[in-house]
């Protein structure tokens, strides 16, 4: 039985015009006219029996005779002295019955309305019952919801979780619109799952909050980390140098503007490569030795890398007479060596350099890859939501070690056996620090070449990508075009509304005209994911962010309120906060 029955004098009006998936409907009663709003949806006539055409409601209409036109054709004299029209884009087909299933939705158009065909406006029951469709169809044993629809707060607002993660997904917004709010809520049910898989890349410690057996929180090493000697059992992550890919090294060691650059790549190429086989052949492992690459995550000795760049630095070879003359490389490493010396002793990169046995040994990789990848101890299998927190972590170098992070997981996935990848979601906050549209240096675009990878290919290797972003104007374009499902929060900056207006189907461009009118945590929700776009007010998570927003009319009248400063200065010398 169908959900919608309708009787025609309970029209809203009746088809004038269909152009395409446009549709111009002739409303009479005035009344009903006036109580008509923009974005709401209608339901019209179909030529097909059981078939009734959903639509959205893009413009209303009121204009004197002598100014209303109909797909550029002059109304006739015959007309009424105003005209009441209402522009609709059709969106999809509701099917009485699709098979075994009663009541089924699809976003597809078989037919589109006949000329006179009633029109029916979605309110109240009929509205909550369309909607309840729509979460049945999106539905399972474990239904991902955001919220509820602003159209009907009564009516659960539920998204495919299959398809937000396979598809990826583009989480946008001002600040303070909601968009870690509705990150947060997304974490909460996902971790949930007894088998959740989930890394998200924290910039500024917001998702510290996030509490629950489902949760693992990590942070990437700081200086007071280093010194205390800390590891992977304290939930601490060093991310050694040795992991990184042969661009990634010469990006962060190499001057490009030096003219000796390509000299220096060379050698130290051959240099790494030859210390990661003496560290196979001292540990027994030579069945690696066969075909392991430069690329190959396994640990090496960056004082031997040094030994060699300074014996060709200063090599003195038998002259072609007599005596001796320089070498090939003499003099010609000197910068590479400075640059490898000054990064090693800096101590804000001391995870990248751990001492000795911290992260140095050739089972260290299993275990931070089970930390990242695997399962809760407790539930003995897959699981978790892994929250790192980058913070301590150089601006410099932030999109190279980000991107050292993600590419670790890609490659487990894909080095995984077909019928044994457990997929992960990878959540990317604060995505324009390090997947930046316009690079300005190797390390961006080290991570730039890493998560388009990702992008484009990681659907096959059951890596997700959900990039968030108060700028989209200034993420990738390659990797926010792979992304075909958008949440997006209020806009206001005109780059930014183009770009997801970009991103919106042809035959949804109206609703971009809402991006700088969203209330606080609410979203227009567009893709794959959901089979109806429309405005969604994301439901309050469980364990709030911690956004850092201060409330600064509040502080400055509170008289007891005082800052700490002098903890903030030592803090600052110490490169550690001091409690």
């Amino acid at each position: 039985m169908s959900i919608l029955n309708f009787a025609d004098e309970e029209a809203l009006g009746r088809v004038q015009s269909v152009d395409t998936t446009t549709v111009i409907v002739h409303v009479d009663d005035v009344e009903a006219l006036r109580a008509l709003q923009v974005n709401r949806l209608v339901a019209l006539q179909s030529s097909l029996a059981g078939h009734k055409l959903i639509g959205v409601i893009q413009k209303i209409i009121r204009t004197a005779l002598g100014e209303a036109k109909i797909a550029d054709v002059e109304l006739g004299e015959a007309a009424h002295p105003e005209v009441n029209l209402v522009r609709i884009m059709l969106i999809g087909t509701l099917l009485d019955r699709d098979g075994p299933r009663a009541n089924v939705f699809r976003r597809t158009l078989e037919t589109v309305p006949e000329i006179d065909a009633c029109c029916f406006a979605l309110e109240g029951e009929c509205l909550t019952r369309f909607m309840g469709v729509i979460s049945e169809v999106t539905g399972g044993a474990q239904r991902l919801s955001l919220g509820a629809y602003t159209l009907d707060p009564n009516a659960q607002a539920f998204v495919n979780g299959n398809r937000l993660f396979q598809r990826h997904a583009l989480i946008v917004g001002s600040t303070g619109s909601g968009k870690s709010w509705t990150t947060a809520r997304l974490l909460e049910q996902i971790a949930e799952l007894d088998s959740a898989n989930a890394i998200v890349f924290d910039m500024h410690g917001e998702y510290a909050s996030m509490a629950g057996d489902g949760f693992v929180h990590l942070r990437v090493a700081g200086p007071s980390d280093i010194e205390a000697g800390k590891g992977l059992n304290d939930g601490v992550l060093h991310l050694p140098y040795w992991l990184m890919s042969y661009e990634a090294l010469v990006s962060m060691f190499v001057d490009r503007s030096d003219q000796n650059a390509p000299n220096q790549a060379m050698i130290m190429s051959r240099t790494v490569v030859d210390a990661k086989t003496g560290f196979l052949e001292a540990g027994g492992h030579v069945e690696v030795l066969a075909n392991f690459t430069i690329d190959s995550p396994v640990p090496f000795r960056m004082e031997t890398v040094l030994g060699e760049l300074n014996r060709l630095n200063t090599e003195m070879v038998p002259g072609a007479r007599t005596g001796e003359k320089q070498g090939d490389f003499h003099g010609k490493l000197s910068r590479l060596i400075q640059r490898l010396e000054g990064k090693r002793t800096d101590r804000r990169l001391g995870f990248l350099f751990p001492a000795s046995g911290v992260a140095d040994s050739y089972d260290w990789l299993d275990r931070a890859v089970e930390l990242l990848l695997g399962g809760r101890a407790a539930k003995g299998g897959h699981g978790g939501v892994k929250i790192i927190d980058f913070s301590e972590v150089p601006s410099d170098i932030l999109p190279l070690i980000v991107g050292m992070v993600a590419r670790m997981a890609f490659h487990v996935q894909q080095w995984s056996a077909q019928g044994l990848r457990h997929p992960v979601a990878l959540f990317c906050d604060e995505a324009h620090l390090y997947i930046p549209q316009d690079p300005t240096s190797g390390a961006a675009e080290n991570a730039i070449a890493t998560f388009e990878r990702i992008a484009k290919e990681g659907r096959k290797y059951g890596v997700g990508l959900v990039v968030i972003s108060q700028r989209p104007a200034e993420v990738n374009r390659t990797v926010a075009s792979q992304c075909n499902n958008l949440i997006a929060m209020r806009l206001t900056n005109g780059d930014d509304q183009a770009v997801v207006r970009r991103l919106l189907p042809d035959s949804l461009g109206g609703f971009g005209d809402l991006l700088p009118v969203l209330d606080t945590g609410e979203a227009l929700v567009v893709g794959d994911a959901i089979l109806l776009p429309t405005r969604i007010r994301i439901a309050k998570p469980i364990n709030e962010p911690l956004s850092g927003t201060i409330q600064f009319w509040d502080r400055w009248a509170d008289p007891a309120a005082a800052a700490t400063l002098d903890k903030a200065v030592e803090s600052w010398r110490r490169q550690t906060l001091v409690k």
